[in-house]
C-alpha cells in the first residue's frame, strides 16, 4: 500500500505548523523594547566580561598584597649586611 505523497505533505505541513514558534513573554515587542541589549551589563560589556575583569583585578591585588607583605617581613631578599657574597633567590635584579 502506498501513501500519496499530498498525504505524507499534509501531515508534515501539519506537524511543523503546531510545533513552530511558541508564544511566550521573551519573544514580544514589551519584552524587547523594554530590554534591547539583555547580555550587556554596562555600555560595552557583557556580565561574563566584569566577571572576567574582576578575576583578574582580585588576582593582581593578591599577588601584589604577598609581595608586599615580603617587604614588610625582609624577606623578599637576602640581607645585604654580610660581608660575603650572597645569591639572589628572589629571581630579580638588584
Amino acid at each position: 500500500m502506498r501513501i500519496p505523497h499530498s498525504v505524507v505533505f499534509s501531515i508534515l505541513a501539519g506537524v511543523l505548523a503546531s510545533s513552530g514558534c511558541t508564544s511566550d513573554k521573551y519573544h514580544t515587542w514589551g519584552y524587547i523594547k523594554n530590554n534591547l541589549t539583555p547580555e550587556m551589563a554596562g555600555i560595552s560589556e557583557t556580565k561574563l566580561d566584569q566577571e572576567r575583569d574582576l578575576a583578574v583585578s582580585n588576582d593582581t591585588d593578591w599577588r601584589a598584597f604577598s609581595d608586599d607583605w615580603g617587604r614588610v617581613w625582609l624577606t623578599d631578599q637576602p640581607t645585604k649586611l654580610s660581608p660575603y657574597p650572597l645569591v639572589n633567590t628572589g629571581g630579580n635584579p638588584n
